[in-house]
């Protein structure tokens, strides 16, 4: 089951570091910090744009439903932001918050590209196999130069074993 408490204060956070996320940032996010072992209730498969949970679209959706997070709606994106700016108090969790604080200014693409290289990595922890699955799932939309940097990144944020 989703942790709504912790995906509206996920969605309190990342605004006030960045601005309001749109669906892709939080489904990156999201997929970052339950790497990280915190469990949040979503699980995750490959999509076009990256690991994608349709539990947290749905939790998302049904949030908007209640009343608790508004979605703004454009041609290119679906911006989300809370609607109670008090409720980032009823969740608190240093290891989310630390890592909202390292990717929340990246661009949706970015986390794309992060989330895609840690899914492939987390399949089977190989790091050889990484840039030419990263590269068969995402075509030629990122460099090589690009998933090697991810994939430092990772490792320099502890996603993968150095």
């Amino acid at each position: 089951m989703v942790n709504y408490k912790a995906i509206l204060h996920i969605i309190q956070t990342i605004t006030e570091k960045n601005s309001t996320p749109c669906k892709k940032t939080l489904q990156k996010m999201v997929f970052l910090i339950e790497a990280k072992q915190i469990d949040l209730g979503c699980n995750y498969g490959i999509h076009f744009y990256g690991p994608y949970s349709s539990d947290l679209d749905f939790a998302v959706r049904e949030m908007c439903d209640e009343g608790l997070i508004e979605i703004n709606y454009t041609p290119l994106e679906h911006k989300i932001s809370a609607k109670e700016a008090s409720c980032s108090s009823e969740y608190s969790n240093i290891v989310v918050d630390e890592i909202i604080e390292e990717f929340a200014k990246e661009t949706p693409s970015e986390l794309e590209l992060l989330a895609t290289t840690l899914y492939v990595y987390l399949i089977d922890k190989n790091t050889s196999e990484i840039v030419p699955r990263v590269t068969k799932i995402k075509g030629d939309k990122y460099s090589i130069q690009r998933i090697d940097n991810a994939i430092q990144r990772l490792k320099l944020t502890g996603y993968i074993a150095a």
